[in-house]
This record gives C-alpha cells, sequence and structure tokens, in this order.
C-alpha cells in the first residue's frame, strides 16, 4: 500500500485531497492498480491500458493517455495485487460502463470514470474482502472558501 500512497502524493503533492471523490456516497480507496478496458464493436476489439486512480464498491477512476469513447458496455480487466507478499495478483472481470472522460491539467492525462455493472464469477465478493482490508481514503477536511 505505501506505493500505492505514494503514487497519489507524486499526483497531488503531500496533501490527498479527497473531496472530490464522495459523489460516490461511499468509501473511496486510493489505489495505484493496472487496469484495461476492452471495447468490443462490430465485430473489432480495441484495448486500452491504464491505472486506476479511486476504487469504491461502485466503480472506479482511472488515469490514461488515451481519450476513451463514453460506452454502455465495456469489459474491465483489474489487476488486483496480493494483500500477502508471495501470492499472485489476481485479474477482475468486469462488465462496466465509462460514465465519462475528462483531460486533467492537473495529471496531464485523462481521467475516466468507470461504473461497475456486473463481476465475473466471485469477483465482485473477492474485491469487497479485499477492500475491507484496506484503510479508505480520508475525507478532506478543507472547505471551499
Amino acid at each position: 500500500m505505501n506505493d500505492e500512497l505514494g503514487f497519489h502524493r507524486e499526483l497531488q503533492g503531500s496533501h490527498i485531497d479527497t473531496q472530490s471523490m464522495s459523489a460516490r456516497g461511499e468509501p473511496r480507496y486510493l489505489l495505484n492498480w493496472h487496469v484495461s478496458l476492452v471495447y468490443q464493436e462490430a465485430g473489432k476489439r480495441q484495448t486500452f491500458r491504464g491505472r486506476i486512480f479511486d476504487l469504491s464498491y461502485s466503480g472506479f477512476s482511472l488515469l490514461s493517455d488515451h481519450n476513451l469513447p463514453v460506452s454502455d458496455q465495456v469489459t474491465v480487466l483489474i489487476s488486483v495485487p496480493p494483500l500477502v507478499a508471495g501470492k499472485r495478483a489476481r485479474i477482475l472481470e468486469a462488465k462496466s460502463r465509462v460514465l465519462y472522460t475528462v483531460l486533467s491539467s492537473e495529471f496531464s492525462q485523462f481521467r475516466i470514470g468507470v461504473r461497475f455493472l456486473a463481476f465475473k464469477a466471485d469477483g465482485r465478493r473477492f474485491l469487497e474482502h479485499n477492500l475491507a482490508e484496506r484503510v479508505p481514503a480520508p475525507t478532506s477536511m478543507r472547505r471551499d472558501e
């Protein structure tokens, strides 16, 4: 987890501001996990890779070099690092919806919002168990004036 917090400090300086991350109404976890989004349309497959920036039980945002199109359904493949050293990462597969793509001048990348629709096999249960072992991001105490 230290690598994940370091990733966010590097992106945002020493203060991690999660105030803008409260719209989902559930705890958010600051992460640095590999993710691939697979678009399939008219028999053609396109895969885009990025890094999950923050994740909750209902979805996540990722940073990508590509401006991904909003889509009703994409396949998401998330590489979840093990909680215990020596174990292998697990790949979770979920049908998802790309909700928005914005160019972030702060990150010099596109920030993409994704909502989970349905997980393959026991993916949702595995993710919930994994997140229960982590510390959620703090809620910002800063007041906008």
